[in-house]
């Protein structure tokens, strides 16, 4: 699956993120580039940064153990096709999940204080 990434760090051109049951994430990435956005607000100006780069990423099941970022870049071409040929939700950033905690918090506090619909 290829999507655009935008992270708050430079990215390795190569993300291996093994997972307890022994599956993996892979994320490859290309074009990497830093991207400065400017904004108003209130007459003032703010410039913010952050990193986007096109993204191939994929699960790889537990019968992969032993592939690692070395074995993976070695043959980046071909991980990069496989990749982009994977068809399922790609992995959740750190931001997306922390919106989704965020989420779930306020709906918790929410119920706690009374205010159910």
């Amino acid at each position: 699956m290829i999507y655009t990434d935008n992270l708050d760090h430079k990215p390795a051109a190569v993300e291996l993120e093994r997972l307890p049951d022994g599956t993996a994430w892979l994320r490859l990435y290309k074009d990497i580039k830093e991207v400065s956005e400017e904004t108003t607000h209130d007459g003032e100006s703010y410039t913010s940064k952050h990193w986007e780069a096109t993204c191939a990423a994929c699960k790889l099941g537990a019968d992969r153990a032993e592939e690692t970022v070395k074995t993976i870049t070695a043959k980046k071409a071909d991980w990069w096709t496989y990749a982009e040929a994977w068809e399922e939700q790609p992995p959740m950033t750190v931001a997306q999940r922390l919106d989704a905690v965020e989420t779930v918090l306020a709906d918790m506090a929410e119920l706690m204080m009374g205010g159910t619909e």
